[in-house]
């Protein structure tokens, strides 16, 4: 949007100028005209930004342990906190930004969402995430929240800090 406001304020200074060639170039239909037009359709018009949410139960400290918490594993208070983050889209029909979650289900079937005029916002919620029972790592969980720049943690273990049993990186 400010690049076109900077085009046609140049325009109206560039014409009140009086000058005395004042015209357009035609654009030459080509297919890297076409290819660079499309890339623009496929920038968002508002900032994008994905946040990683994590529930860490009581005496959960390893990787293993809090990949693999289901929504029914946390608390009401952790619930009622990722529902203040913005609201509950259905990825099978969501036009909006989603973060790069699949809309077939296989990374959940709703995710926290907030926009504004300039922001929109897609919470990657580990939890609400299917656990694949074959895989311990939960590698598609970790494909999503480790490409994440922003990780809120909602941390519910009442043990004392051991940094030496925190295993894994997020």
């Amino acid at each position: 949007m400010d690049l076109f406001r900077n085009l046609i304020q140049h325009k109206l200074v560039y014409s009140a100028r009086k000058t005395t060639v004042n015209y357009y170039v035609p654009l030459v239909k080509s297919e890297s005209l076409f290819r660079d037009i499309r890339a623009l359709d496929r920038i968002h018009a508002r900032e994008t930004v994905k946040i990683a949410v994590l529930y860490v139960g009581p005496g959960q400290w390893s990787e293993t342990e809090i990949l693999s918490n289901s929504l029914l594993d946390t608390s009401r208070s952790y619930r009622s906190f990722v529902d203040s983050l913005g609201w509950r889209v259905d990825l099978a029909g969501f036009q909006g930004f989603t973060g790069k979650l699949e809309s077939n289900g296989s990374d959940g079937e709703s995710c926290p969402y907030y926009a504004d005029e300039s922001i929109e916002v897609s919470f990657h919620e580990a939890a609400a995430m299917p656990n694949d029972q074959k895989d311990v790592r939960q590698m598609k969980k970790k494909r999503h929240i480790g490409n994440d720049h922003v990780h809120i943690i909602w941390n519910e273990s009442n043990h004392n800090y051991r940094p030496e049993t925190i295993s894994g990186d997020f």
